[in-house]
């Protein structure tokens, strides 16, 4: 027995050991994004001082994003010699923690071998280009979605509803995960069981911003970007729409390659491309490319498919294997 044990704890010290490469490309990662963001600037529009003091005199949407705001204001009360700036970087370095471990776990998922590296990697690689002012939910918002996406593969759809809840809290756009839940179970829950968790997931979204918005008196319900949008020849610079493209359409094009291998989960989150669209549309910029930083995960998802597929190329693979 005792020979057995310590056979296990030596295998266990290997495996521990050998994985210190993924370990070294995750701290890697984390410390890229991290120079992203000091590297960013404080708009006029978005304080960090007054987001997380006196969120209700912000401009338009911004305010109702209270989660990360609420907790560096907390860890300043505990703190009190740290300035606001520190505060406002000590939640972006969980955030971008979070952010790359999440991201690691769920392009292993498609991708078993050097999954971790890829997936800490490829979110790098998509975050960094769309960080300029700073604000607190953007990276927030990336690892919200990834939690979600990996909660509905594992079938946790309790906890699932709860971190879309808690996820409302950082960024209002978790909105367009219910649709893609509900098509992801059409087939897969029975009728009443599909019923109580689009219910659930409805009830968890709106009572969330009925109590965020009630709570903020006199405060913008979003920023009407329609006629902007419409006439954007007029309002943004081609440059920047340019840059703003290019820092996303190429992985999008690379994602295609993946869906005939693709799992039906990663088909039905697809639909939330759409969403973006509309809601940037409606509400934002489309010279912001962090306007899309949502659909980080699922692009990702859809390119690990397509390497696994060239890299170790398996008989069935044209049928989708990557589940």
């Amino acid at each position: 027995m005792q020979v057995e044990n310590g056979a296990s704890t030596v295998q266990g010290l290997r495996s521990r050991f050998s994985s210190w490469p993924n370990w070294a490309v995750g701290v890697g990662c984390v410390a890229v994004i991290l120079i992203a963001v000091e590297r960013g600037y404080e708009g006029a529009f978005y304080p960090i001082g007054m987001m997380m003091h006196q969120p209700s005199k912000m401009n338009a949407a911004f305010g109702y994003r209270i989660l990360l705001p609420f907790l560096a204001a907390q860890l300043q009360k505990l703190v009190p010699s740290l300035t606001d700036h520190n505060c406002f970087i000590a939640t972006q370095i969980v955030a971008i923690v979070s952010v790359v471990m999440l991201s690691g776990g769920w392009a292993s998922l498609f991708m078993p071998k050097l999954g971790r590296i890829f997936g800490y990697a490829f979110v790098t690689l998509m975050i960094c280009p769309t960080i300029d002012y700073w604000n607190f939910y953007d990276i927030a918002l990336v690892g919200f979605w990834t939690a979600c996406l990996l909660l509905l593969y594992y079938d946790r759809l309790a906890v699932y509803v709860a971190i879309l809840a808690l996820g409302t809290l950082n960024h209002e756009n978790t909105l367009l995960l219910i649709p893609c839940a509900l098509v992801y179970y059409w087939n897969r829950l029975k009728v009443w069981q599909l019923t109580l968790f689009a219910f659930a997931q409805i009830a968890a979204w709106t009572g969330v911003r009925y109590w965020v918005i009630s709570s903020m008196q006199g405060g913008a319900l979003f920023d009407n970007r329609i006629w902007d949008n419409l006439f954007f020849w007029r309002f943004y610079h081609m440059q920047s729409i340019f840059f703003a493209c290019i820092a996303v359409v190429p992985w999008w094009a690379v994602a295609c390659k993946g869906w005939k291998y693709s799992s039906s989960l990663l088909r039905c989150c697809a639909l939330s491309l759409p969403g973006l669209y509309l809601v940037t549309f409606l509400f934002g910029k489309f010279d912001e490319a962090r306007q899309f930083d949502a659909f980080i995960p699922v692009c990702m998802g859809f390119i690990a498919c397509w390497l696994r597929s060239e890299l170790w190329p398996a008989p069935d693979a044209s049928s989708g294997f990557c589940s």
